[in-house]
């Protein structure tokens, strides 16, 4: 099923989300080429409120929430399969993760813009089933958006655009991106349009259907997909016990001789506190 993406579309997608953040899966008539069109203002601002992070570190944690959500293109769509991406160096990480649903949260430690050209990307997708494949490749570029685009050329081997805007204002965040990719078989004289609509396309007071217009510019869009994005953390104090349960029984018992048990989630900062009781120790 699809929808073209003509003015009425437009105006049950703005109506529909308003302000809320949301991602656009678009398609040309008579290629296979996929776009994803990203809106994360909300989930990009409610990691840097949880985290606490101003300048380059909060940058970077918005940059990794995008990536996650438009590396979610990589695993079944509208469904609970997870892809996680990781930016380790000698000097701190940068963890996302996010699922077909739309669902994202992330979390960072140090600051590892530093020693950049040393550090490594890690990409863990789940397929069928649930089983999970690594890839891992060495950070190249300047910046995250390089270096994901360096994943894409190297591990998934299609041809691939992708762009990623970010700017934090007194209001919250604006954050939007954008994944073009191009499949076997597509004309030189589609690719050469797509990329001359790339080089003209402007991130600016655009909704995520309007940049995949822009996008696809000439080649009659149609929308196949939506979902909606949250930052959104699923741990539980059964996930807490569960992590407290896999320690040696002599650390738990060093723990509880100076108080209650804590269990700190990095991904949403959830504290959760447990006596000797609640544990049955």
């Amino acid at each position: 099923m699809y929808r073209d993406l003509d003015a009425q579309t437009r105006e049950d997608l703005r109506l529909y989300f308003q302000d809320r953040d949301y991602m656009v899966v678009s398609v040309p008539k008579d290629e296979l080429i996929r776009v994803y069109t990203l809106q994360a203002n909300h989930a990009v601002a409610v990691a840097k409120r949880i985290h606490d992070l101003e300048g380059q570190r909060a940058e970077l944690m918005g940059y990794a929430i995008m990536s996650a959500l438009l590396l979610t293109s990589l695993v079944k769509h509208a469904t609970e399969q997870k892809v996680l991406f990781k930016v380790q160096t000698d000097y701190g990480v940068v963890v996302s993760e996010a699922d077909g649903k739309g669902r994202v949260r992330g979390f960072i430690e140090g600051n590892p813009q530093e020693g950049w050209a040393s550090g490594v990307l890690t990409v863990v997708k789940e397929l069928r089933l649930g089983t999970p494949y690594t890839s891992i490749v060495p950070v190249v570029g300047r910046n995250l958006k390089e270096a994901l685009s360096f994943y894409f050329e190297q591990s998934e081997q299609t041809r691939t655009y992708l762009d990623m805007h970010l700017e934090f204002t007194s209001a919250g965040a604006q954050a939007k991106a954008y994944l073009v990719q191009v499949l076997s078989g597509v004309s030189q004289r589609s690719i050469d349009l797509i990329e001359e609509n790339l080089r003209n396309l402007s991130f600016y007071d655009k909704r995520p259907e309007e940049i995949a217009i822009e996008i696809l510019k000439g080649m009659e869009p149609r929308l196949i997909g939506l979902k909606e994005v949250e930052y959104y953390c699923p741990c539980s104090e059964e996930i807490a016990r569960s992590s407290l349960m896999l320690l040696q029984e002599e650390e738990l018992q060093d723990i509880l001789s100076e108080g209650p048990a804590e269990v700190v989630c990095k991904f949403c900062k959830r504290v959760y506190r447990f006596s000797r009781e609640q544990l049955m120790i």
